[in-house]
């Protein structure tokens, strides 16, 4: 096997430096020889601590997107974010170079070097004032880009690089949160990695966005929750607690919305503390910590009134309109939501949240994503799994997910979609990643375990995992380049 390894490793490092291929070939053959190396050094450590495992294929893989993929807005809103992140930065750095609004890219190699060229001459810079505004607490995800953003600047590098590694760091960021997230758990290490690792959050991640934030960061909290969970004997430190706590706080700023993941915090009993007195203490702190993002959130939809309608639903928008709408005829709302939930939780749709790349394309394997966080889920089990196999446990989790898709639901239907829609719109699939950890986890037998040694079971879902990400990047993005 590492004989196999070795000669796939060299085969693609002699592609690297095979002047017949173009730039973005060679660093596709850079990245799986990456890859091959880190599977054969990992291979004894993986089943004991599968967290280098995810470490070397999400920074490995999100390396190679967001250094590949087209210099330009290819996720989701990815200008509207951007700009956001830039505005951030020119309050670190004053005057900070700001890239037009409107740019091209190109797979033609020569055309793009062109335009490369004419964005960075064409910069300009920024007149702007910073505001406070820009510093906001919904904003927070925004950091990693804009720091990055701001020391390219400072340091004069060439803006189109500059883009590049202000998607990189976001990166960076998430794959190292969530590495720290595996690692503090004692069963489900596997369930967190497929999902962390789905082509469409390395995707998210790879991009301008604050959707990566919020899955590190509620991960790196329900991590702490249900690693503490699992240890019934341990109690929790006042790190811990805080920890915890502050993850959830920090991750859920720029989509408070799954402000329901927090209430899960209460299913820590006081026999997990060190004494009552700090049951009380976290008890409290959750509460009031709840009370502020849920704040964050309802607060600049009360005040905004209808000017809070999203532009892009359309003039057949109107929030107040749509309240009242909904407060009048209760009945019609909820048969509306429980349709449109059906047609969420389609399992034939689950390519939107698991392969899709946005506006690049779809990726294949869908169905071998979902076979394999089924098995994951089904098979990543150990003694610790008892602790958080109660009824108790399992339907406050069913329950925190059901109600935050409504509320995502709800809110969408109020801002973005015509008043009194017999559907719901813009709910993306995107927005289930951050709820379906707690759920596979939860789900399952802890009687039912793999037979056979965990280095190999590790090491196959990574493999696989990461051929799917490699297939999707080669097939959507590497092999259009000329």
């Amino acid at each position: 096997m590492i004989k196999a390894a070795a000669a796939l490793a060299a085969l693609a490092l002699v592609g690297v430096f095979t002047t017949a291929l173009n730039p973005y070939t060679r660093l596709f053959a850079l990245a799986v020889a990456a890859l091959v190396v880190a599977a054969v050094a990992l291979r004894r450590t993986v089943g004991r601590s599968p967290e280098f495992g995810f470490l070397a294929v999400a920074l490995i893989c999100g390396s190679l997107l967001s250094v590949t993929e087209p210099r330009n807005f290819n996720s989701w809103d990815e200008l509207i974010h951007y700009q956001r992140a830039e505005n951030i930065a020119s309050v670190l750095v004053p005057d900070l170079y700001f890239r037009p609004d409107t740019t091209s890219s190109s797979y033609s190699i020569e055309q793009q070097n062109k335009i490369d060229t004419l964005v960075d001459g064409s910069y300009q810079r920024s007149r702007r004032k910073p505001t406070f505004y820009d510093l906001t607490y919904n904003k927070v995800g925004y950091l990693p880009s804009a720091i990055a953003l701001a020391i390219g600047s400072w340091i004069h590098l060439p803006h189109h690089l500059c883009f590049v590694v202000g998607r990189w760091m976001n990166v960076v960021l998430y794959s190292l949160v969530v590495f720290f997230a595996i690692r503090k758990l004692a069963t489900g290490k596997m369930i967190m990695s497929v999902i962390a690792l789905f082509p469409t959050s390395i995707f998210l991640a790879s991009n301008y966005n604050y959707d990566s934030w919020v899955t590190a960061f509620t991960m790196l909290g329900l991590a702490y929750l249900f690693g503490g969970l699992q240890r019934p004997d341990k109690r929790l430190t006042v790190c811990e607690m805080c920890l915890m706590l502050g993850a959830f706080v920090v991750g859920l700023g720029p989509k408070a919305i799954y402000f329901p993941l927090m209430l899960l915090l209460f299913l820590l009993r006081p026999d997990k503390f060190t004494s009552p007195m700090h049951h009380k203490y976290f008890t409290r702190a959750t509460a009031l910590s709840t009370v502020l993002v849920i704040c964050s959130f309802v607060l600049p939809f009360v005040f905004s009134g209808i000017g809070g309608n999203d532009k892009r639903g359309g003039d057949a928008v109107n929030s107040a309109e749509q309240v009242k709408f909904i407060l009048g005829q209760p009945l019609v709302y909820i048969k509306i939501l429980l349709g449109f939930m059906l047609k969420y939780f389609d399992p034939t749709r689950a390519g939107r949240f698991t392969t899709f790349f946005s506006y690049l394309g779809m990726a294949n394997g869908v169905w071998v994503v979902l076979g394999t966080l089924g098995l994951a889920a089904l098979t990543d089990k150990n003694r610790h799994d008892e602790a958080t196999a109660t009824w108790r446990i399992r339907s406050s989790v069913v329950a925190v997910f059901l109600a935050t898709v409504s509320l995502i639901a709800t809110a969408l239907y109020v801002s973005f979609t015509p008043v009194g829609s017999p559907g719901i719109s813009g709910v993306q699939p995107r927005y289930l990643i951050p709820l379906l950890f707690p759920l596979f986890l939860v789900s399952g037998s802890s009687r039912l375990t793999i037979p056979f040694n965990r280095n190999i079971y590790h090491s196959a879902i990574f493999t696989v995992m990461a051929f799917v990400m490699m297939l999707g990047i080669w097939d959507r993005i590497v092999s259009r380049y000329y």
